[in-house]
């Protein structure tokens, strides 16, 4: 079968680092895939690249691997792998004779989900709602329309975020039926 040459969206991010092409160029291709989708979210590029790089190794990677594969800082390793785990993107395979934590992808898509409701999003609604209460009160009172309009964008908010808080426990429940 030919290969077929994929030209990075993301040049520069994948380190070569002595490993041969067409793996560097993998890892390239597959960094690029979950960068590009991760902007649809909003996940910082540094957390998608990590999830990529771990994703196309066939092997547990550590700290240290992800560091010198990616053209990002020790820092953002650091963050983009904690909020990994967080959200359940990545989990830690070490072995109890070495001392070095290991990362593989978990590739249960339920489980990351369920994750990313309850430690992301769930946390961001009950904290809009406190916002949006807060940000109800520094509501302009002037006499003409205008606060009028702004009173009724806050209340259609207010409404947004309380129908989104309550369709979490149907989700949450969806997603443990489905496993």
């Amino acid at each position: 079968m030919p290969s077929v040459a994929i030209s990075p969206s993301h040049p520069g991010l994948v380190l070569p680092g002595g490993r041969a092409a067409d793996v560097v160029a993998f890892e390239g291709a597959m960094v690029d895939f979950f960068v590009d989708a991760a902007e649809l979210l909003g996940v910082p590029k540094s957390v998608a690249a990590i999830y990529g790089i771990v994703f196309a190794s066939p092997v547990p990677l550590s700290f240290a691997d992800i560091g010198s594969r990616l053209d990002i800082s020790k820092g953002s390793v650091s963050q983009g792998l904690r909020v990994l785990r967080e959200v359940g993107a990545v989990k830690e395979v070490s072995a109890a004779a070495d001392r070095a934590e290991l990362f593989e992808p978990d590739l249960e898509m339920r489980k990351m989900v369920q994750r990313f409701l309850e430690n992301r999003l769930a946390r961001q609604l009950e904290q809009g709602g406190t916002r949006l209460g807060q940000l109800a009160k520094t509501l302009p009172q002037g006499r003409n329309g205008d606060a009028a309009v702004l009173r009724a964008r806050v209340k259609q908010l207010q409404n947004w975020n309380t129908k989104a808080r309550a369709l979490l426990p149907v989700v949450r429940t969806f997603l443990k039926l489905g496993g």
